[in-house]
This record gives structure tokens, sequence and C-alpha cells, in this order.
């Protein structure tokens, strides 16, 4: 066990440990919702299994990481940005690349590996009592731009719990019904008056690409409720990076921009 794995499992048991206090805690400034009180989180694990070190594979010689933190420090409107992993490749590729004032490292437990985002979030903001909203970015969704960002923050409004990306998709869709001996029935959409695409809006599909919410949201498990915004992404920039396939259409989605 690495010394900064011994000081995360401090931190995750502070009842075993004692009451810890980080060296470096950043104020959330106070003001305007929707711009200097929402902390940017990025989860990036080693243990990813499709690819492994996913969240440091290159696409045109840039790691996904540091792709995605770069265009969160363009941007420059959150309190602060912060990467929570377990693993210190991923922490020495960013001590190597930027600053503690630009980025910071939260170094969760490993027992944290294979748990879903939301219980990684909940251990980020337990441990950061100063955090208020979070903004979750995935750095696996490779084109996140400034502009969406921008767009999130202005959305993200006091009557505002919640606001996620999406994409608009205008795909029929299907189900087996088990009731009726696996017929596939439709969806959303009448067989007798099929729609043109022109003739409908679509549906929206989560793209993956953020979420933001409010911490009291977090606490309780969800990243979304009742009072939520989205952020429509554009289908070229909705790609998620899931596989070895998806990869690879990056890369040459990128060469072609």
């Amino acid at each position: 066990m690495t010394l900064h794995h011994l000081v995360a499992l401090i931190c995750f048991f502070p009842s075993v440990f004692g009451s810890i206090r980080e060296l470096e805690c950043p104020a959330i400034a106070s003001g305007h919702l929707n711009s200097s009180s929402i902390t940017a989180l990025i989860l990036a694990r080693g243990g990813s299994k499709g690819i492994p070190l996913k969240n440091l594979v290159p696409i045109n010689g840039e790691p996904l990481l540091i792709r995605s933190l770069r265009i969160l420090l363009e941007f420059n409107r959150f309190a602060s940005i912060w990467v929570s992993t377990d693993d210190d490749r991923i922490a020495s590729t960013i001590e190597d690349r930027f600053s503690s004032d630009q980025v910071r490292i939260h170094l969760r437990p490993p027992v944290l590996d294979t748990t879903p985002s939301i219980e990684s979030t909940q251990e980020f903001i337990r441990m950061h009592p100063e955090v208020t909203n979070v903004a979750l970015i995935q750095c696996t969704s490779p084109f996140l731009k400034v502009r969406y960002l921008e767009e999130l923050v202005e959305k993200f409004v006091p009557s505002t719990d919640c606001v996620f990306s999406v994409t608009r998709s205008y795909k029929l869709r299907w189900r087996l019904d088990a009731s009726r001996r696996g017929a596939v029935v439709p969806v959303n959409f009448n067989p007798e008056r099929r729609p043109r695409r022109q003739d409908w809006d679509g549906e929206l599909l989560e793209a993956g690409m953020f979420y933001v919410a409010r911490r009291e949201l977090l606490l309780k498990g969800r990243f979304q409720n009742d009072r939520c915004q989205v952020v429509e992404i554009e289908p070229g920039d909705a790609l998620e990076i899931d596989t070895v396939e998806d990869l690879e259409l990056a890369r040459v989605m990128d060469n072609l921009r």
C-alpha cells in the first residue's frame, strides 16, 4: 500500500483514525450560484476493465484526462478543479502537468474502485464540507467544449437542483414484450403513423458528458430530481468512450476537426 492510499483510507474512516483536516482546502467563493459556487470534479479510477487505464489513453497525443482538464482550465469559471483517483499513475500525471492551484488531487480509497459514480462523489463531498455544488465531468466524453460549460452554469439557477448533458435522438425504438410471448412492440411511436424526422422533436438521451448537482441532492444518492435543466450536446460531440472501437472512432473524428 502506498502512502497516498494510506492517507485516503485514513480520511475514509475518520471514526477510526480521528478527525482529519486537510491541509489544502479551498474556500468556495460566495456569489452567484451559476459561477464560482460550483466545484468541478473528475472521477479517474485506474482499474478500467474495458480499456486499461482508460483515463490516460491518448487521443492524438493528449490523454483523455488531460484533454478534459485543459477545457476546464480554459473555461476558468469553476471555484476549483479536482480529480478524485485511487491510482498513483494518474495522480503523478496530474502533478507533472499542472500546479496545485490549477488542479487539486483527492486520493480516494481503493475500496471505491468498483462503486458507482454517485458513491465516489459522495465520498468526495463528505471529505470536503466546503463544497456546495459539484459538476461531475466525465473525461470519457472527449469532445467537451467551453460553450457547453457556459450553458451549464447559466442554467444552474436557484430554482434548479441539477443540470445534465443530453443529446437528441430520432430513432424509433422497440422492446420485447414478455407478456406477449416475446413479441416486439413499439415504444415511442405508432407504427400506423410513423413520424418523419422533421415532424417530431425526437427524444432526449443522457449524453454522460457532465452532471451538476447540489450537495444535498448528492448526499441523497441522486444526481437528478424533478428540478433539472439540460444542456443539449450536438450528436457529433456526444460520443462516450467505453470500448476500443469508441476510442478509435474518437481519434478519427478528432482528426477531421
